[in-house]
């Protein structure tokens, strides 16, 4: 089942828009993606702890950075996953917002062929503004009583909710992060709404395919991803996936690479974000590194 659950959970969502406090999106999020669907909570029979970090325009001042944090278990008495998701976002100058939720899934046999989970994910969103970290375009403000001296921190709750349904060669999954708020503002996220599948083909004893395909909605942005992982004896990988930008200059087409290696539970991956289309003007030096590692439970 291992095996099965590695290659099932490989379904690409490397989305990242440039307007503010739309969901963070990661290229390699498919490893743990508990942070945008809690159905996928304790998905292995390991401890699995999970982390991801994220350089965007690497070398470009203030350029975005994201870090994420995730560990899950399976609890089979129960059939239930447990875990919590932690997250930290640096969008720009002097504005970062921090998400820290838990995450539950119950898990339902359908017959011997089908599973399905739905989750839970709740907790709170911290989101922040530094306005002393800008520089004032009219000099004349500095000193104003109208004039803010100190950080801006404002706490809201937060939840997310999603299903999924597996079988043996397929899985879909569908989510809705940051469920009662309905529009996006500085310091906190609007609704959120993601629909996947991914596919498992066998070409022989050695190789692997995992084609997929993903849907992001949020307010006037719509994206689709379509992507493909190829793997050699569940060891190696390597894939590329491509988002078509339908014309929205707030979301230009990338083209994604990924490669990476599992050893021993140990699992390294890195991914290259290449920025595609005339509407592209932003550098293409993106990058993404993730380190996880399962602790085996006892029997």
């Amino acid at each position: 089942m291992k095996r099965i659950y590695l290659i099932l959970t490989l379904f690409l969502l490397p989305v990242f828009s440039m307007m503010a406090q739309q969901d963070l999106m990661l290229s390699q999020e498919i490893f743990s993606r508990v942070n945008k669907n809690p159905a996928a909570t304790g998905n292995t029979n390991d401890v699995d702890i999970f982390l991801h970090g994220r350089l965007q325009w690497l070398g470009l001042s203030n350029g975005p950075k994201t870090t994420v944090l995730n560990v899950t278990n399976y609890i089979d008495k129960i059939k239930s996953g447990v875990g919590f998701t932690m997250s930290y976002d640096h969008i720009g100058i002097g504005h970062n917002t921090t998400n820290i939720k838990l995450v539950y899934s119950y898990q339902i046999d359908l017959s011997d062929h089908y599973i399905l989970s739905m989750g839970l994910g709740g907790g709170v969103n911290v989101g922040g503004f530094d306005y002393t970290a800008n520089t004032m375009t009219d000099i004349a403000e500095y000193g104003m009583d109208t004039y803010p001296y100190e950080k801006e921190v404002k706490v809201t709750p937060d939840f997310d909710f999603g299903v999924e349904v597996s079988h043996l060669k397929w899985t879909l999954g569908a989510s809705m992060t940051h469920l009662f708020n309905k529009e996006s503002t500085t310091f906190k996220t609007g609704r959120h709404l993601y629909i996947y599948g991914t596919s498992l083909l066998q070409l022989n004893d050695r190789f692997d395919i995992a084609p997929t395909v993903a849907y992001m909605h949020h307010n006037k942005t719509n994206t689709i991803e379509l992507g493909t992982l190829l793997f050699y004896n569940r060891l190696i990988w390597g894939g590329v996936s491509w988002r078509p930008d339908f014309h929205d200059k707030m979301n230009p087409s990338m083209l994604v690479l990924t490669a990476g290696l599992e050893w021993h539970k140990f699992r390294f991956g890195y991914s290259f974000d290449l920025g595609l289309g005339s509407d592209n003007t932003l550098p293409s030096n993106t990058h993404e590194i993730i380190l996880s590692y399962g602790i085996a439970k006892k029997k």
